[in-house]
């Protein structure tokens, strides 16, 4: 990743309201997830040679906190982008922010606006074969019901979560 040294008022006002310590914390939290998930028995990928894993990660934040949210689908676009195998994005809490059509296209991190609003990287990820699921009650309380419900996101409760990360890499965020 190339920095941009030349920051405008509005982007530098932007940054500043994420402090150095708030963003080394959620970069650890988002690093130790991983480590953590890989500790307690994924897919060894690098260890099997050319078999392909599975990734499974959990958005937590959406309008809420827009760049742990842009965060957590970078994170899937990587593993989908490198080809380590099967993508899915499981949202549950303000997350499921990320399955209503009308705030997924708000949603936009200061720290990663050059990659894009969560819609368009929901789009890419969607494009590539990634699946999306939704905690039913979560959905429901962040109004991503019905119409406003992207069509490619499923209703998806903890009976689907559990089964699926017993054999993936997880990345909590």
């Amino acid at each position: 990743m190339v920095r941009d040294d030349k920051v405008t008022g509005e982007a530098q006002e932007a940054a500043d309201t994420l402090s150095r310590g708030d963003f080394l914390k959620t970069l650890g939290m988002g690093i130790g997830a991983a480590g953590l998930a890989a500790v307690m028995g994924g897919t060894a990928v690098a260890a099997e040679g050319d078999k392909k894993g599975k990734y499974v990660v959990v958005a937590t934040s959406g309008g809420n906190d827009p760049n742990r949210a842009i965060l957590a689908l970078l994170m899937a676009v990587t593993a989908q982008d490198k080809g380590w195998g099967e993508v899915h994005v499981w949202m549950t809490l303000e997350g499921a922010d990320l399955a209503n059509k009308g705030k997924a296209e708000r949603i936009e991190s200061p720290i990663f606006k050059k990659f894009g609003t969560a819609a368009e990287l929901m789009k890419k990820l969607k494009e590539k074969g990634a699946s999306f699921g939704v905690c039913p009650p979560c959905a429901e309380y962040m109004g991503a019901t019905g119409g406003d419900k992207y069509d490619f996101v499923e209703k998806r409760g903890a009976d689907w979560l559990l089964k699926n990360i017993q054999d993936a890499w997880v990345v909590w965020l």
